[in-house]
């Protein structure tokens, strides 16, 4: 008797680990009330608060996201916070754009190529330079340009997501200066624009601007050379020793990249 109940609290033991997500390992370790922590659909969402004390006399609220597929490498940190806690930082370092997709091809247009149509707007610019890449007129007020990669495939959202200088953005892409775009990529083929996740199901437009020169701003190298710095989530105390112990690190590493 005593050896089937082991068994099967053994076996319960199992299948609760098995059912482990990495969204709850997340919420089991990184989640509080200072650092919310969720995954909607395919990206990673991170709410910092930070209320306002003696210390920090301004309260602190930042929000930032990044694509699971998006994830290049996984690295854990020691470090202790204000109140000396020891504790385990995680860094998600997402995959640079600039090395994925360094091989020109048929979908770039270079600045001189944007430069010889002479249109207001740089959803015009691209007019007839990308095959499979349709600009037209969104019947709105005022006339806003409508894009279109490989057709139309919904009802509803159909616009592609625009990347500037490897940053996600939403609104009105005609805000930026045509001649301030160094090249335009045009991303189509699920293999480019699945680093995206879903914002990228109707194509990506990768628009990179002209540099700066070289004089020494006092800007970090990273910033400078567009590079996309690591977005870092800690666990504190009891839960950072427990993360560890556990083994949830190891496992929540391998879950976050198979993803």
């Amino acid at each position: 008797m005593k050896t089937k109940l082991c068994f099967l609290m053994l076996l319960g033991f199992q299948l609760f680990g098995q059912s482990e997500t990495a969204e709850s390992i997340l919420k089991k370790y990184f989640h509080g009330d200072r650092q919310q922590i969720s995954i909607r659909q395919d990206t990673l969402w991170v709410i910092w608060h930070e209320p306002a004390d003696k210390v920090n006399p301004l309260e602190f609220r930042d929000t930032s996201a990044i694509p699971l597929k998006q994830i290049q490498e996984i690295k854990f940190i020691k470090g202790r916070n204000t109140q000396g806690e020891a504790g385990i930082g995680m860094q998600l370092i997402p995959v640079v754009y600039d090395k994925v997709t360094s091989i020109k091809s048929l979908n770039e247009v270079d600045n001189k190529t944007l430069n010889q149509v002479n249109v207001a707007t740089v959803n015009q610019k691209l007019q007839g330079q990308v095959s499979g890449v349709t600009i037209g007129n969104d019947n709105s007020p005022g006339g806003g340009a409508m894009v279109r990669i490989r057709g139309i495939g919904s009802i509803n959202a159909n616009s592609p997501l625009y990347v500037v200088d490897g940053v996600p953005i939403s609104g009105n892409i005609n805000s930026i200066n045509p001649g301030d775009i160094a090249s335009v990529t045009v991303l189509k083929d699920p293999s480019q624009t699945a680093m995206y996740g879903v914002r990228g199901a109707n194509g990506v437009i990768v628009i990179s601007t002209i540099k700066g020169g070289t004089t020494n701003t006092g800007i970090p190298e990273e910033f400078q050379q567009g590079f996309t710095l690591p977005m870092t989530i800690w666990t504190w105390g009891k839960q950072s020793n427990d993360f560890r112990k556990t083994g949830s690190d190891k496992n929540l590493k391998q879950m976050l990249l198979m993803l």
